[in-house]
């Protein structure tokens, strides 16, 4: 019935929304923008705190040691 054996389109977007949100150190938050010292790119470098914002197509990638809201 669904392709690819997926399932349901809205229940892969209860996964996503649980994983972004119960993701441990701040990793994965939904954010409305990505802050200035970030930058939006479709990888992250390990050390970067990475979020989901509005304002960029893959992440928002934040440095270490930036401890804004």
């Amino acid at each position: 019935m669904w392709e690819n054996g997926a399932g349901p389109p809205y229940k892969q977007g209860l996964v996503l929304l649980a994983t972004a949100t119960l993701t441990p150190g701040g990793y994965g938050q939904i954010r409305k923008h990505c802050p200035k010292v970030g930058y939006c790119s479709s990888k992250c470098t390990k050390a970067d705190v990475w979020s989901f914002s509005s304002d960029c197509k893959y992440y928002c990638c934040i440095p270490p040691g930036w401890k804004g809201k």
